[in-house]
């Protein structure tokens, strides 16, 4: 058997998507911009449990501890408003692939990616899956182009104008599918078809579901995006780019709790 996996951009900027609110929605996004929050690492961390905080206190470097802690700490704040909830009472549990969850609100789902100064949060009625990548105009990839893609993706990177740009366009397509479905196929990454438009692909690769559809969406002129979600969706309207609180506003909620 085999599912539907399309592949589309989301050619309206960041910007121009914040606009809409209220319940009409199926995925909400929230661009982070690191540095705006690192003075509040030392403070958002209150919010975090005590198995977080171990988790961030084995970071090696500074910079990688406050970035889990920014972006757990938004993620918890996001959810409960998403959700109604007080902050406290957010608990993000790990499943069998390590994919986080809500055990309390199993229809909540919600994924985190970040790369260098930029984060992403999808919250979604749907499982979702979401990635970005910075665009490192220095990285060599040739030599993981035959374990990744397949050989139309590498036709299309080699023959690119802007090659590393197509090639973490395609990276973080098959990024964002992976952590949608919940489930590791490294081995059979190249088995995922990203090239624009409708591809099949085996049913049993993509944990079974019917329909897969991910989109590209560009953060700045140095990072790519990715979402994936395992709907049919026909109204992007309902894929809303939302923006999130300033350090300020984060700071009183903080000082409310």
């Amino acid at each position: 058997m085999y599912s539907q996996l399309f592949c589309g951009t989301l050619e309206t900027s960041i910007p121009d998507l914040n606009r809409k609110k209220g319940d009409d929605f199926l995925i909400k996004i929230y661009k982070i911009e690191l540095s705006k929050y690192q003075e509040l690492a030392s403070s958002t961390i209150t919010v975090l449990s005590d198995s977080e905080r171990s988790r961030a206190d084995r970071y090696h470097f500074v910079k990688d501890k406050n970035r889990f802690i920014i972006c757990r700490t938004l993620l918890k704040f996001l959810l409960a408003e998403h959700i109604g909830l007080d902050v406290n009472k957010i608990i993000i549990d790990i499943d069998s692939n390590k994919k986080p969850y809500l055990s309390s609100h199993p229809s909540v789902f919600f994924n985190v990616s970040h790369s260098g100064d930029y984060a992403v949060i999808a919250i979604a009625k749907c499982p979702v899956g979401v990635d970005v990548e910075y665009v490192n105009k220095d990285f060599e990839y040739e030599e993981i182009l035959p374990t990744v893609f397949n050989q139309l993706e590498i036709d299309k990177i080699q023959n690119s104008i802007n090659k590393h740009h197509t090639f973490y366009t395609y990276w973080t397509r098959k990024e964002a599918i992976v952590k949608a479905i919940g489930k590791g196929i490294d081995d059979d990454l190249i088995k995922l078809s990203v090239t624009e438009g409708l591809h099949s692909v085996p049913r049993a690769l993509v944990g079974n579901f019917e329909k897969i559809n991910v989109f590209s969406f560009n953060i700045n002129q140095d990072y790519v995006g990715a979402l994936a979600i395992t709907e049919d969706i026909h109204d992007f309207e309902k894929i809303i780019f939302y923006p999130l609180p300033t350090s300020d506003k984060l700071k009183s909620l903080l000082l409310k709790r």
